[in-house]
C-alpha cells in the first residue's frame, strides 16, 4: 500500500465559518492526493456547553465526513499542546488555520494572539502552516466590499 505523502489538518471551532476551512482543506488534500484530518479541540472537559455548540459541531462533523475527512474531537485544558502532540503523532505535514480575528480591544487582542502563537509554536518543526483565507483572497474580498 502506498504511503500518503501529505496529511492536511484543518483546525476548526464550533462556528459556521469553519465550513469554509473544511472546504479549503478538502481542496488542498484533493489537489495533492493527501489525507484530510479535521480537528476540534474544546478547552475544558466537555463539549456539552450548549445546544448551539452541539448543533454546530454536528454540522461540521457531517460536512467533514461528506468531504472525506477523518474527524477528531477532543477536550483538553491546554489546546495548543494537544494540537502539537496530535500533529506529531499523526505525522501531519500541513495545518490550516483561520486568520486570527481582528481585535476588539487590547486585552482581547493579546489573548487571541497569545493562543494563536502558542498553537504555531506547538506544531512540529517543518509543518507547513496555511492561513485561510489566504492573504490575496482576503485583499480581494476587501476590494469587493470597499
Amino acid at each position: 500500500m502506498e504511503k500518503i505523502l501529505e496529511k492536511i489538518l484543518v483546525l476548526v471551532t464550533a462556528q459556521k465559518s469553519s465550513l469554509r476551512l473544511i472546504e479549503y482543506g478538502f481542496a488542498m488534500a484533493h489537489s495533492c492526493g493527501g489525507e484530510l484530518h479535521i480537528l476540534h479541540v474544546q478547552k475544558g472537559d466537555s463539549v456539552f456547553e450548549s445546544n448551539d455548540t452541539l448543533k454546530l459541531l454536528q454540522n461540521l462533523v457531517d460536512y467533514g465526513c461528506r468531504r472525506g475527512g477523518i474527524i477528531h474531537l477532543a477536550c483538553e485544558g491546554d489546546v495548543a499542546t494537544y494540537i502539537g502532540h496530535f500533529a506529531e503523532e499523526e505525522e501531519i505535514t500541513q495545518v490550516i488555520l483561520g486568520q486570527p480575528p481582528q481585535p476588539e480591544g487590547k486585552k482581547g487582542k493579546k489573548k487571541r494572539e497569545n493562543e494563536f502563537g502558542r498553537i504555531l509554536n506547538a506544531l512540529p518543526e517543518g509543518t507547513r502552516v496555511l492561513l485561510y483565507p489566504p492573504a490575496e483572497e482576503e485583499q480581494a474580498d476587501k476590494r469587493k466590499i470597499g
